[in-house]
């Protein structure tokens, strides 16, 4: 709908980009902005809007006929994300955070990288920009595997990518037919567990340094989600090694240890309430294990002791 027609002679294939927000209208508009003046136009660009009050976003969305707004589930990314899913009219599809900015040229690479891999799923990187650590300040980040904690620390390599870098990624559409994101994961971590899935259910995750965005990140909300970043990476880290590797012994041992490693890791940082948020994240961790079956941990894959994915 929106590509040009070369694009579209060139290749079958679609894009379907969507952006989850909330409260970051300002953010929103300066995204759809950077969207909208690139040289190629994904096919469809969807708004999947979080915020308690959806007047300011949608007074942005407004400027875009060509959007799609919708109201989001309210529950956290993973069942954001879900919701974008169950939209999109295309092959294959991108998410981007409401403070990212593609540069002009992302979507022409996009086209031509799924013309080559329309199977696989294609990973770039992002230039973070933080502005709480000083103006200018900008690090170049690539998706990194997990080591044993669950800290995305691993180099990769052509043949042995695990993980992803969610702004700069390209899916198939084809793998949420199978599997979707974790309604578990509210905040962190859900890009690792798609990744993990995917390489679970036969997906290659090809990495190309010729995709990439800017990501402005944002404080609104940020500091009030990152207690929740410990829960989700115990919680996705024991879930990879129970399902999706299936090593019962390496996920006991790691449930076992890892809440004492990251409880001495907020003490080693003089965390005041190290030990209260060291239980926390445990107990949230375990919440959510538990109750994957009912609300989260969501595919069609028979080898899985799940639920199917709600359509």
């Amino acid at each position: 709908m929106y590509a040009t027609e070369e694009k579209k002679k060139q290749s079958d294939c679609s894009i379907s980009l969507c952006i989850c927000t909330m409260n970051r209208p300002e953010d929103l508009e300066k995204c759809l902005e950077s969207v909208f003046q690139s040289k190629v136009k994904p096919d469809e660009v969807i708004v999947s809007d979080d915020s308690p009050d959806p007047e300011p976003t949608q007074a942005i969305v407004e400027k875009y006929p060509a959007v799609t707004y919708q109201t989001g589930p309210r529950l956290g990314l993973g069942p954001n994300r879900n919701a974008c899913i169950r939209r999109v009219q295309s092959t294959h599809l991108m998410f981007i955070d409401d403070d990212v900015c593609v540069p002009p040229d992302c979507f022409e690479i996009a086209y031509e990288l799924i013309a080559q891999t329309p199977e696989s799923v294609v990973t770039g990187y992002e230039m973070k920009h933080r502005s709480w650590e000083g103006e200018g300040t900008v690090k170049k980040i690539l998706p990194h595997n997990a080591d044993f904690w669950g800290t995305m620390k691993i180099p990769i390599n052509d043949s042995d990518c695990c993980s992803v870098v969610m702004n700069s990624t390209i899916f198939p559409v084809s793998l949420f037919k199978e599997a979707l994101f974790d309604e578990c994961l509210r905040y962190g971590y859900e890009e690792l567990d798609i990744a993990r899935h995917a390489v679970a259910l036969g997906y290659k995750i090809v990495p190309r340094d010729t995709l990439w965005v800017n990501h402005y990140q944002s404080l609104v909300d940020r500091a009030s989600n990152w207690d929740r970043v410990l829960a989700s990476q115990l919680y996705t880290t024991a879930k990879a090694y129970f399902f999706y590797e299936k090593s019962i012994p390496k996920a006991l041992i790691y449930t076992l240890i890892a809440p004492l490693k990251v409880t001495a890791g907020l003490i080693k940082q003089k965390d005041p309430r190290a030990i209260q948020k060291g239980v926390k994240a445990t107990v949230s961790a375990y919440q959510h294990f538990f109750s994957r079956k009912e609300k989260g941990f969501v595919s069609k894959h028979d080898s899985y002791p799940l639920v199917e994915a709600s359509q």
